[in-house]
């Protein structure tokens, strides 16, 4: 009948908690002294009162009692059910001091305190890749069954995990929750984000064992290893050139359809490709970053150094079916070929000579301008062409060649 009454005349001198008898503030200060009497058969685990340990008997038994109202979760204890009401209720009291997130369970909040300390106590005994949550754990050794049981309806792809699945269906929904402060990028995974901000950042952990470049992304490193060996598996079936990367592949494509949508506003010179535009402009701003380490000549574009070097090495590639002559640049051999079909397009206003090359004809107009920029260092003698001083040169050297 104590009880009914309310009187708790029995105080904890630890604490201060009041009880209504003797026997219950006994039962109370076994829980200060660390007193545990009461032992689970099944998992050996002690408690201090057995009323306790009869729910805990419960979990072993999985008797569950007490269900939500709301989503019909069952648990074992009332109390583990008021704290999952909290959740629905939306009530979060328990928030932590770094970065302000809260939380509706204290256990939770400790979890989370891990991941700001580094701890990770659960590791993959496959891999040893390690995990501050054990059910993080349980989703990550789904990978190594290689099990995929989780397929889009979409594009067929198939996936471990449910939550995987689920954030695949943001790309074909085009959902992207995650935006970057710094350009206003907006992505579709968290992942994602946080490698475009390894860019801003300027953060490149993955290098190239070969050459040295470094990249943000390891998929980039993947891809740029491909160069190295030479490996090209996407191939233009128009033309039969071979590409490392589909999305060159992709780019490549483009200049067969023969549109050129991006103009020059200097020269009007259209291009197929904004790349192109942009090395172009480089050209009227008179920029030439790619420097010959031989001669020391500049230029624009790194294709054209890529080029030159060819000269310095002697490589000629392009050889001419007609008689033979090779040719470091492409170009150059077309040029050639003009003299052997007789096309001459470069006419002389002066007199009317045409010629197969423009140089040729520049050449020529020297003649009619009395310019003669090629002197004889032994008499003086000035000529027009390069090619007459070395004719009489011949002569002060007492060569004959006809």
């Amino acid at each position: 009948m104590v009880i009914h009454t309310g009187v708790k005349n029995h105080n904890c001198d630890i604490c201060g908690k009041a009880f209504t008898m003797t026997s219950s503030l006994k039962r109370h200060m076994d829980i200060h002294a660390g007193v545990k009497h009461h032992t689970c058969h099944v998992c050996g685990r002690a408690f201090t009162r057995k009323g306790v340990l009869k729910l805990h008997t419960d979990i072993h038994a999985g008797i569950k009692n007490h269900s939500c109202d709301v989503c019909g979760k069952a648990f074992t204890m009332t109390s583990n059910l008021e704290r999952h009401k909290d959740i629905h209720a939306g009530v979060k009291h328990h928030t932590c001091h770094v970065c302000g997130r809260a939380f509706t369970r204290k256990g939770e909040l400790k979890v989370h305190m891990d991941i700001h300390a580094g701890v990770k106590n659960h590791s993959c005994d496959v891999c040893g890749k390690a995990f501050t949550r054990k059910g993080h754990l349980k989703h990550h050794m789904v990978i190594h069954t290689g099990v995929k049981d989780h397929n889009c309806d979409i594009c067929g792809k198939a996936f471990a995990m449910t939550s995987s699945l689920k954030r695949h269906m943001d790309i074909h929904a085009g959902v992207k929750h995650r935006t970057c402060h710094v350009c206003g990028r907006a992505f579709t995974r968290k992942g994602v984000l946080k490698l475009h901000m390894d860019i801003h950042a300027g953060i490149k952990n993955h290098s190239c064992d070969v050459c040295g470049k470094a990249f943000t992304q390891k998929g980039h490193l993947k891809l740029h290893i491909l160069i190295h060996t030479g490996v090209r598996n996407h191939n233009c079936d128009v033309c039969g050139k071979a590409f490392t990367q589909q999305c060159d592949l992709k780019l490549h494509m483009v200049i067969h359809t023969g549109v050129k949508n991006h103009n020059c506003d200097i020269c009007g010179k259209a291009f197929t490709m904004t790349g192109s535009l942009k090395r172009h402009m480089y050209i009227h701003a008179g920029v030439k970053n790619h420097t010959c380490h031989v001669c020391g000549r500049a230029f624009s574009q790194k294709g054209h150094l890529k080029l030159h070097m060819d000269i310095h090495a002697g490589i000629k590639n392009h050889t001419c079916d007609v008689c033979g002559k090779a040719f470091t640049k492409k170009e150059n051999l077309m040029l050639h070929m003009d003299i052997h079909i007789g096309v001459r397009n470069h006419t002389c206003d002066v007199c009317g000579s045409a010629f197969t090359e423009k140089r040729s004809l520049m050449r020529h107009v020297d003649i009619h301008a009395g310019v003669k920029n090629h002197n004889c260092d032994v008499c003086g003698k000035t000529f027009s062409r390069e090619d007459n001083l070395k004719c009489h040169m011949d002569m002060h050297a007492g060569i004959k060649n006809h």
